[in-house]
């Protein structure tokens, strides 16, 4: 059932105006990672990896992403005879993966989430990149300020083990945007 969500969302990256794509494959990616290392719900980080920035991708939308993508993963799951159990522990992932502070990650399938999404800001940060500097039309200055922003924003979120993969890439582009 994994294969079908990952085709329908791949499917909906390919209609998306951004790289969200490459955004998506490193979440998975880094939850893949993450959830072998601490002994997590393998399943439910995936399913959460797959589908926790569906609003955004198909609408574009990033104003309470998490709160209407918990509520449609749940609807999609719910759909392909998941179970309530499994369910509710992929919305209370999406549901805590962003920087909301009204919903902050409780267990360790949902930090996982939380960090392999922040990892995967540093996996694309070209894109990051591009998105301040072309369609918000930011200016040079504005874009390093909102970069750095996205990236301090990011290395918090992350558990120590996140932290231990993101390191280098981490300094790099801290290095990169500084004024010195």
């Amino acid at each position: 059932m994994i294969d079908k969500i990952k085709a329908m969302i791949l499917e909906l990256c390919e209609d998306a105006n951004w790289d969200w794509k490459n955004h998506i494959n490193s979440v998975v990616k880094y939850t893949e990672i993450l959830a072998k290392q601490l002994n997590a719900d393998e399943e439910v980080c995936e399913l959460s990896a797959w589908l926790h920035d569906i609003i955004k991708i198909r609408e574009g939308k990033r104003e309470l992403h998490h709160v209407k993508g918990a509520e449609e993963a749940g609807k999609i799951l719910e759909e392909m005879g998941y179970s309530v159990d499994k369910i509710e522990k992929v919305k209370h992932c999406i549901l805590t993966h962003s920087s909301d502070k009204n919903y902050m990650p409780e267990t360790k399938e949902a930090k996982i989430l939380a960090s392999a999404d922040a990892l995967a800001h540093f996996d694309n940060f070209l894109s990051l990149a591009y998105f301040a500097f072309v369609p918000m039309k930011l200016s040079i200055e504005e874009t390093r300020e909102n970069l750095l922003g996205k990236t301090e924003n990011s290395w918090n979120k992350l558990i120590p083990e996140a932290k231990v993969l993101a390191k280098e890439k981490y300094e790099a582009i801290k290095l990169i945007l500084s004024e010195d």
